[in-house]
């Protein structure tokens, strides 16, 4: 019986080996004849992506799958998720936390983290540690395994997936290339950079881009393609507006081009395509000013380093920062309010009422001791399209609303199921640990994101994947009887958890 059992086990070990899917390992020859191609679109909520505003998009998603329940991390900025898809990891663990920092290796003043300028300076001044974990790039090249990065809009967020410069490097549309050689290249191959990258033209350019590495002799295994439209107009016109659904439409079209690209050309079958975006998006009604709110509160700002919506306390510890609490959660404009933890790995605030840095995973050593999310609501704008906040502008994101927080992700290709609508969350920390797996990487112990494995062909069905719920909530009544609430609903598969929504609630006892 035991000879038998070891037979078996040995005809078990061998199937897992030689399947190019779930192996432990794949040898670099094997890997490149697989490809991966990730595509995120800067600002693409989820109810964008319908067969009217995104027919191509949509339709890779009725072949392949619809991961309905996907969500970005908190902050749901640009940089923060940019470095959470490069890294599989959230901003706990990769320390970009914000599209703005402070930190005092940079001097006294904050810096925004979109120019590659300022991250480039920044991961000098930190002695190589921009980013305080390893990237999809960086595993990829350890197994010899091919990667480029190109993209629109910020150069910085290009720069943050191939920083290094590992495999085919990095063509961006603003005129970052590693190495920088590669600029003659894209010259002679597309022509002249886009005089707009951050429109249409800048989109065309960077599937342009990479469509002339796909076609090569020596493609690129993996692709990180991201594309900032439609973010840009969505700041410009607003959430929904017709300048918005065409930059959607813009993008859609570009993705039309692919399809019909890799059908020409025999790569249906080779390529995985992983769709999602960064963020949602909500329609701005302005009033959220920490600053203002704690001088007409009598706080002053000694001893405070405040960066937009975080505050970072240099004097008065535990009894400043209950001071700072409660002035903001007194403030209609304020939503929930995150203070670093009472005790480590709590989900308890050090401020009362405050929930922890902990639950929306941002508990990072550069992290401030508190930011404060804008308060958000349902209410439709005027091209009917519910969600706002108090954050200024025209139409923003970075809020723990779930108008923000929740995006969609769409896969298809010869290792993705085929039309299936996943309700198990998934989130864009997942999307490099599922590459790596593709190639027989084990991400585990260096990415906080899962293999997805219920979206991958010979992967267990979606209704058999546990999901649990979890609220997590703060109060605090102080003593004229006003009382202040704050939630926040989880979801968690296995070890990974994932921020759906905020509630906060304000009342007079």
């Amino acid at each position: 019986m035991y000879d038998r059992f070891l037979a078996g086990l040995a005809i078990v070990l061998v199937g897992v080996l030689l399947n190019p899917v779930y192996g432990a390992a794949a040898h670099a020859s094997e890997a490149q004849e697989r490809r991966c191609l990730i595509i995120v679109i800067d600002g693409l909520r989820p109810d964008y992506v319908t067969p009217e505003l995104a027919p191509n998009l949509y339709a890779l998603g009725e072949r392949g799958v619809f991961a309905e329940v996907h969500s970005a991390v908190y902050p749901t900025y640009t940089r923060p998720n940019s470095a959470s898809v490069s890294t599989g990891s959230f901003p706990r663990t990769h320390g970009l936390i914000h599209n703005h920092m402070w930190d005092p290796v940079m001097g006294d003043d904050s810096f925004s983290t979109g120019p590659a300028s300022n991250l480039r300076e920044y991961d000098e001044a930190t002695g190589g540690e921009l980013l305080t974990t390893v990237t999809l790039a960086e595993m990829l090249d350890e197994s010899g395994v091919t990667f480029f990065a190109t993209g629109t809009g910020g150069s910085g967020t290009t720069l943050m997936h191939n920083r290094l410069g590992t495999g085919k490097g990095v063509w961006q549309g603003r005129g970052v290339f590693i190495p920088s050689e590669g600029e003659e290249e894209a010259v002679a191959a597309l022509g002249e950079l886009p005089d707009d990258p951050r429109g249409p033209e800048g989109t065309d350019w960077a599937f342009d881009a990479y469509l002339h590495h796909a076609l090569s002799d020596d493609p690129p295994a993996v692709t990180l393609m991201w594309i900032n439209e439609p973010d840009s107009t969505g700041h410009s016109y607003g959430v929904g507006a017709p300048e918005t659904l065409e930059a959607v439409a813009s993008s859609d079209r570009n993705i039309g081009r692919i399809v019909e690209a890799h059908e020409e050309h025999g790569l249906t079958d080779k390529v995985n395509i992983f769709v999602s975006s960064d963020h949602g998006f909500s329609t701005s009604m302005g009033g959220l000013n920490v600053s203002r709110t704690l001088e007409e509160a009598g706080l002053n700002d000694d001893g405070l380093r405040i960066v937009r919506n975080m505050v970072w306390i240099e004097e008065g510890g535990d009894a400043r920062l209950a001071e700072i609490a409660e002035a903001l959660q007194r403030d209609e404009h304020v939503g929930n309010v995150y203070t670093r933890p009472a005790r480590p790995g709590s989900s308890e605030g050090a401020a009362p009422g405050t929930l922890s840095t902990e639950v929306i995973e941002w508990n990072h050593p550069r992290s401030a001791d508190l930011i404060a999310s804008p308060a958000w609501t349902d209410e439709e704008n005027e091209f009917g399209y519910p969600g706002t906040t108090t954050f200024g502008g025209t139409a923003t994101h970075g809020s723990d609303s779930p108008f923000d927080l929740q995006v969609k992700l769409i896969a298809d290709g010869p290792d993705i199921k085929n039309g299936v609508r996943s309700e198990v969350p998934t989130s864009n920390v997942d999307l490099a640990p599922t590459v790596l797996h593709l190639y027989g990487v084990d991400a585990s112990g260096r990415m906080d994101g899962r293999v997805l494995h219920e979206l991958l062909e010979g992967g267990p069905d979606v209704e058999e994947i546990p999901v649990h719920e979890h609220l997590h909530r703060a109060a605090v009544s102080y003593a004229d009887g006003f009382r202040y609430e704050a939630e926040m609903d989880v979801l968690r598969v296995g070890q990974v958890f994932y921020t759906r929504g905020a509630r906060t609630r304000r009342n007079m006892e």
